[in-house]
């Protein structure tokens, strides 16, 4: 698994929050091509962090070989209890692209 650029700011960096649960996503792709063994790709995520750097909502762009609901279920569920984020001073929008291979 391979987590793309990550735009930050020197306040706001979120790339290490998503960095810190990767092994947790990893699960979460091992186990879905458990039932969907042609699942890989990019898939783009959305993470919307509130003023306390947690995870209040994830999206994810749909379409694609990684495009699967339970997947995202479970990337989302890691997101929102795994990863702490740096206060980015407000809501944020981040922009997490993830490539997960075979």
């Amino acid at each position: 698994m391979l987590v793309g650029d990550i735009a930050g700011t020197p306040r706001f960096d979120p790339k290490p929050a998503v960095e810190a649960v990767k092994p947790d996503l990893l699960d979460c792709f091992n186990r879905a091509r458990g039932a969907n063994p042609a699942l890989h790709g990019k898939l783009t995520l959305q993470i919307i962090v509130n003023e306390a750097g947690q995870v209040n909502r994830v999206d994810a762009n749909r379409g694609g070989l990684a495009d699967d609901a339970g997947f995202i279920a479970c990337i989302s569920h890691v997101l929102k209890t795994g990863a702490q984020f740096p206060k980015p001073g407000g809501m944020a929008t981040v922009t997490a692209p993830l490539i997960f291979r075979r």
